[in-house]
């Protein structure tokens, strides 16, 4: 149970977080609601949270429980949950979760694999999203995953997944997962997208299995530059971390696609100075290149990489509006992960990658 209620305690100091600003505590806790359509949650179920809650809180606060103290939490839960109870229901028109088939299983080392994945409904994504996983080995347990590239002309999907220990959904997904094999598709979500602006300076930075995510952006880059020579490509550059070259994968399509587009420069990043942090390293390779105010980051992976990357490149001048990722985890970083252990990273939001896995 550490891993859910680590969970609950990230949504609460979300909640505490952005109080002031409720519009992003609308936005996030409806997609919520949508997302955890896939567990079979009803609106009733949510009510009855609400009251547990406020009974736990209450012993557990003891004499410095108050009725004022009562009407905050029960306001600001009520917030959250009404925009996820309005979230599930604008979503009626889609199914809670989609039912897919393995088409194609590779194994690319002994813990990572490639998965392509054939949903038996249309499943409607933009490049950049992630999908959480549900392997037929481990029924009610989901884990986010990036959705590398476009949909294949027969709809397959594709699906990269690092097993980063034992059990739990990546460990399913990597060693006992084969092509004809059934797993579920929960409903798409993310923030990384290119927008509307044209490409202009433009920083891909991804660590391991956070290149699925940009894998499908330079293939959405590409589709926009090819009919319309307005939206000439600038300076694109693709950062890839990794622990060693050993770690590196997917470099045959990688070296190809980079061989045919001149205005994309690859460089992958391993390796690092002793007695530094983990992700120092690929910090330093990408404020190298000397981002301007003007250019943009867009960053996939584990939220530490995230975060140092994020600060090296404002530090760099690059404003914090230009760098985009998907959520962190809200509140203190000595939450227990899936594991129950404690770490600077917090848990992962994703599996296979690192932030969605």
């Amino acid at each position: 149970m550490a891993f859910q209620q680590a969970h609950l305690a990230r949504a609460f100091w979300y909640l505490l977080e952005h109080l002031d600003r409720p519009e992003e505590i609308t936005a996030t806790f409806t997609q919520l609601g949508r997302d955890h359509r896939k567990l079979g949650v009803r609106p009733a179920q949510y009510a009855a949270f609400e009251t547990a809650l406020c009974e736990a809180l209450r012993i557990r606060a003891g004499e410095h429980w108050t009725a004022e103290l009562e009407q905050a939490w029960v306001r600001m839960v009520r917030f959250g949950i009404t925009a996820m109870v309005r979230g599930a229901e604008a979503a009626l028109h889609e199914p809670p979760c989609w039912e897919a088939t393995v088409t194609a299983h590779r194994l690319c080392g002994p813990d990572l694999a490639v998965l392509r994945v054939r949903p038996h409904e249309t499943f409607r994504y933009r490049a950049g999203q992630y999908t959480a996983l549900e392997s037929a080995c481990l029924p009610h347990t989901w884990r986010p995953y990036y959705l590398a590239g476009e949909p294949g002309r027969d709809g397959d999907l594709e699906f990269h997944v690092r097993r980063t220990g034992p059990g739990g959904v990546s460990e399913a997904l990597v060693r006992h997962t084969t092509a004809g094999d059934r797993i579920r598709l929960g409903p798409p979500k993310g923030n990384l997208a290119l927008g509307e602006e044209p490409a202009g300076e433009l920083h891909l930075v991804a660590w391991d299995t956070g290149w699925a995510a940009m894998k499908a952006l330079l293939q959405e880059l590409e589709g926009r530059l090819r009919p319309a020579s307005e939206h000439r490509a600038g300076r694109v550059r693709l950062f890839l971390g990794a622990d060693g070259l050993s770690s590196l994968y997917d470099t045959e399509y990688l070296t190809g696609f980079e061989r045919s587009r001149p205005w994309l420069t690859v460089v992958p990043v391993t390796g690092g100075t002793p007695g530094e942090g983990a992700y120092d390293h690929l910090a330093r390779a990408v404020t190298r290149s000397r981002p301007t105010a003007a250019g943009r980051a867009l960053l996939a992976g584990p939220p530490a990489m995230v975060q140092t990357v994020t600060a090296a490149l404002t530090r760099a001048g690059l404003p914090a509006e230009r760098v985009r990722h998907d959520p962190l985890p809200a509140g203190p970083r000595d939450l227990p992960g899936p594991t129950g252990n404690f770490g600077p990273a917090g848990p992962r939001m994703f599996q296979g990658q690192s932030v969605p896995a």
